[in-house]
């Protein structure tokens, strides 16, 4: 089995993985974004072999510098469809995307982070397109930003009553809410588009747990989804030379 490790760099964190064979993921520890120039060395020098899937422009040199593979829409990727602009798909949905191909098809994944994306891959194996919204920090983040008063709410595992009757509750439930039901309606959508009553849903990403809880229908994806996909585009390069 070849081993492989694996840095998914996101906005706020880099979750370091290790895989010794397909389907074979263990954590290799999760780090701040903004400490990268510090520990770049400890978590790239082993010796192992790299794929990065990064929304960081800046990290995405220095990795590149390192010799890793990087997924991007530069890549050649056979699975996109015809429709698709790869120009400006991040690596995250592409890997997201690739995750998808090891399981029945149609299917959509959802990654519930900083923001919420959504990969749609056909019954023919092209990923078509998908969606961008934002998570539940961002909705919060934007109304305490741009607002004189209202205060920055944590995230919370549990739904609001309706009507809410302080500003706290009344965030949660317009923030929450308002993103579950985004989350219905794009899903449906999308299943509209497939032409399928059996389109697989998976969700993934650091919120997915709230959703799972709150949204029936939907397979958990589990904590190595884009890991999964970044593994399946890294085997495929390795096929192909």
């Amino acid at each position: 089995m070849s081993q492989l490790r694996i840095l998914n760099i996101g906005n706020t964190h880099i979750q370091v993985i290790d895989s010794d064979g397909p389907g074979v993921f263990r954590s290799a520890g999760t780090f701040a974004t903004a400490e990268f120039d510090t520990i770049s060395n400890d978590i790239c020098g082993n010796g192992i072999p790299l794929a990065v899937s990064s929304v960081v422009p800046r990290l995405t040199e220095k990795m590149r510098s390192r010799d890793a593979l990087i997924i991007s829409g530069k890549m050649r990727l056979p699975f996109l469809s015809p429709q698709m602009d790869n120009t400006t798909v991040g690596a995250d949905r592409i890997a997201n995307a690739a995750a998808l191909l090891n399981g029945p098809l149609p299917a959509l994944s959802i990654d519930f982070g900083t923001a919420v994306t959504f990969e749609f891959v056909t019954e023919q194996g092209f990923f078509d397109g998908g969606a961008i919204l934002p998570g539940r920090t961002l909705l919060r983040k934007s109304l305490h930003d741009y607002t004189a008063q209202l205060p920055l709410v944590p995230l919370s595992v549990n739904l609001p009553s309706i009507p809410a009757r302080n500003t706290v509750d009344a965030i949660r439930a317009g923030t929450d809410l308002a993103l579950i039901g985004s989350v219905k309606e794009l899903t449906e959508n999308f299943r509209q588009y497939a032409e399928t009553s059996s389109l697989r849903v998976v969700a993934c990403g650091g919120d997915r747990g709230f959703f799972l809880n709150h949204l029936k229908g939907m397979e958990d994806g589990g904590d190595f989804f884009t890991a999964l996909g970044i593994r399946t585009l890294w085997e495929r390069t390795q096929d192909a030379c």
